[in-house]
């Protein structure tokens, strides 16, 4: 059974029992208040009788019930100032006078009667419903039973018209109650139904669909959490993919990289295998195997590194960071001057914990990116910044080279991406650098972030966690 039907059955059993309850709980209630009411009349009525008798018993003496007996007496007269219905009955249960329809049955009644006392019944009488009193009225040593009576049929087919009338407002109510909770359930179980309907087509694959979101309820709150969890899959999956495509671009270009020299050994080698060259000729041809093999070299080497830095722990040990980079644009000079390239470098003093060799290579890697970017004046600066979380030492190089375009930049530190693929292989690139540096820099606690514009130059930001000098002062 689906929720809305179990909604709509739950309710409506919960409701028609506590309706029919309710109702049944009025109507009878209803039903013995007008009932208590008529007894009262009813004794009041057989008092009001029985002082009727008893001042005729007093004018007429105690023998007088006996001549009504013997018919010498007649009471009907006196039956005619009495209010309901009367029988009188002498104690030995013989009828002196009966008001009631023929052949009613008075025998029963004789054993609820008791002297100074007044009982009363329901009986049935040719298919009505009577209120009966009945007491002895007693003077001297005369005694008679009185009985009256009031029709109370009309109370019986009250109650009866009331439990039909109960009946269709029951019908009603219960009809406009399904209505009712039918829109209600439809209302509560419609944002399920498209929390079901987007679970489905997420499971066929589609990790874009949404849910719509509003109101503060336990539903909408599950929507907000579906669509949390639908963006976190949709993401998760997307980073698959990439991961995927990188996969595949990197077996791709790593397979051209070995090509392309792999192309060249062998051809110069057979070249040399099967002629006779002049020397001239075979010193090139070597120089040209020696050449890509050193480029081989070069891959080989990028990619072990690349491979250690995702499965090796490095200790980080604290170093100024004036002192550092002295050192590391010493390194770079002889570097610059071949090129005729200009560095500058301008860092404000901290300390910073870094593995040297490998924030050496990522310093190294950076700038020999730049030069082959084409780059003549290189730029680094430094400086402390005080942020959210600390002390952070702001590390910028940047030069005024060929630039980056700027759909091209989320891509540069994937392992043999390279922009400008012609000019990187003349300069023995591979592509792997910044992937590297990348690496590197999240040892570091860190990511490289990259602006420009594509066309004057490129800045390349990295941050870390630093002290201030005057802490050791």
């Amino acid at each position: 059974m689906k929720l809305g039907a179990k909604i709509i059955v739950s309710i409506m059993i919960f409701f028609s029992v506590i309706f029919l309850f309710g109702g049944y709980a009025l109507i009878s209630y209803f039903y013995e208040v007008t009932m208590e009411r008529e007894v009262e009349g009813a004794i009041e009525q057989y008092q009001y009788n029985k002082f009727v008798v008893q001042a005729n018993l007093i004018t007429k003496g105690e023998n007088w019930f006996a001549g009504v007996a013997d018919g010498q007496y007649d009471i009907s007269n006196m039956a005619l100032d009495m209010n309901g219905t009367v029988a009188f009955l002498a104690t030995d249960g013989s009828v002196l006078f009966s008001g009631f329809p023929a052949k009613t049955e008075f025998s029963g009644l004789f054993t609820e009667a008791e002297h100074e006392m007044v009982n009363y019944q329901f009986m049935k009488i040719n298919n009505r419903t009577f209120l009966l009193t009945i007491g002895i009225v007693t003077h001297g040593d005369a005694a008679v039973y009185l009985i009256t009576g009031i029709d109370v049929e009309k109370i019986q087919e009250q109650q009866a018209q009331i439990i039909r009338k109960f009946g269709v407002v029951y019908a009603t109510a219960v009809g406009i109650g399904i209505f009712l909770i039918f829109g209600i359930s439809f209302f509560i179980t419609r944002p399920i139904k498209q929390l079901t309907a987007a679970t489905r087509k997420m499971a066929e694959g589609n990790y874009g669909e949404r849910v719509a979101e509003g109101g503060s309820d336990e539903v909408s709150q599950l929507a907000r959490i579906f669509n949390r969890m639908a963006e976190a899959v949709d993401e998760k999956v997307q980073e698959l993919s990439d991961s995927a495509r990188q996969k595949e671009d990197f077996v791709a270009n790593f397979a051209h990289e070995l090509k392309t020299p792999l192309t060249s050994i062998i051809g110069y080698a057979d070249r040399i295998y099967k002629k006779e060259l002049p020397r001239d000729e075979q010193k090139k041809a070597a120089w040209y195997i020696w050449n890509e093999g050193m480029r081989l070299e070069s891959l080989s080497l990028k990619l072990m590194d690349l491979t250690i830095l995702n499965h090796k722990d490095f200790c980080l040990q604290e170093v100024k960071t004036n002192v550092l980079f002295r050192e590391l644009t010493a390194d770079v000079e002889y570097l610059m001057e071949a090129r005729e390239v200009s560095l500058d470098c301008t860092v404000e003093p901290a300390y910073i914990e870094v593995e040297y060799d490998l924030f050496k290579t990522l310093f190294l890697n950076l700038v020999d990116n730049a030069i082959k970017a084409g780059a003549k004046h290189i730029h680094i600066t430094g400086v402390v910044k005080k942020m959210e979380k600390g002390m952070y030492f702001v590390m910028q190089v940047k030069d005024d080279g060929n630039g980056i375009p700027k759909q091209e930049i989320k891509r540069i530190t994937e392992a043999f991406y390279m922009v400008d693929k012609s000019r990187s292989r003349k300069q023995h690139g591979a592509g792997i650098g910044l992937a590297l540096s990348d690496k590197i820099a999240q040892i570091h606690g860190s990511r490289l972030e990259f602006e420009s514009d594509g066309k004057s130059g490129t800045s390349v930001g990295l941050c870390l966690k630093c002290k201030g000098v005057e802490e050791y002062e």
